[in-house]
């Protein structure tokens, strides 16, 4: 769809995206490529200010020579004219897709931050901010920089600059997670002795990158456990409970810090 014939100093827009043609001809001409290059154009001189249905005639259909336009729909559009602005207005961007799993955007920076639209000004009056077309941070983990345009407004005739540049920088998604009736493992006992765990409500609080805060992670990565290698003789023990020492998993709390341990 073409405008044309617009007024100095205005802009005119249409809300109208898709006109549906049907035509006839020769096969060899409506198989041609030329057929899918199908123009509209559309004289709004005489369309002062305002809105206004303009008709569309099938003269108005650009039609490679031979081809016959037998229906237009809709057969009528509605057409805005108003005086063109300038105006500046921030740039938002826009994500779609997931970074890669346990990180998250750190800090997103967009330059120009701001962007001259010429515009019809009733239109762009309650636009306060112009989106990126999406940036996709699909697995994303290291910084990225994508040059890259700018959403479509009804109304906008132009943006300088066209596009925009939008870094993203990652940083690790770190958060807090409790386990309760936790296992932990006695060791240490020589041989001929066994022994179980009396304690069984252990509630463990950690933290670390979200990816990794799943139950057989933390107990492959802490190892909770309790050291009997003391111990020679049947009876009920206390013992506190040791984890191994790791700077991906960070234990914040553990209650109760000592359990009752039986050895038969």
């Amino acid at each position: 769809m073409k405008l044309t014939n617009i007024p100095e100093g205005s802009v005119a827009v249409t809300d109208e995206n898709l006109i549906n043609v049907m035509a006839k001809g020769p096969k060899f001409l409506v198989n041609n490529k030329q057929f899918n290059k199908v123009q509209i154009s559309l004289d709004v001189s005489k369309i002062e200010s305002g809105t206004k249905s303009v008709y569309i005639n099938p003269e108005d259909v650009q039609m490679p020579a031979g081809i016959e336009v037998t229906n237009i729909n809709p057969k009528s559009i509605d057409v805005t004219v108003d005086s063109l602005v300038k105006k500046p207005l921030k740039v938002s961007p826009t994500f779609v897709g997931e970074p890669q799993p346990g990180y998250k955007i750190g800090s997103v920076m967009v330059k120009p931050e701001i962007v001259e639209v010429n515009a019809a000004t009733s239109k762009i009056k309650g636009i306060k901010s112009l989106e990126t077309m999406p940036v996709n941070l699909s697995g994303k983990k290291d910084p990225i920089t994508y040059s890259i345009g700018l959403k479509f407004y009804e109304g906008v005739q132009k943006t300088t600059p066209e596009a925009v540049e939008v870094f993203v920088v990652f940083k690790e998604d770190i958060q807090d997670k409790t386990i309760h009736q936790l296992d932990v493992n006695p060791i240490g006992l020589p041989v001929g002795l066994k022994a179980r765990v009396l304690t069984d409500d252990v509630t463990l609080r950690v933290n670390g990158r979200v990816d990794l805060l799943n139950e057989q992670t933390i107990a492959n990565v802490l190892n909770p456990r309790v050291d009997l290698s003391d111990v020679n003789a049947p009876g009920v023990y206390k013992r506190s409970i040791v984890f191994n020492d790791s700077k991906i998993i960070n234990v914040l709390n553990v209650k109760p810090s000592r359990v009752r341990v039986e050895v038969y």
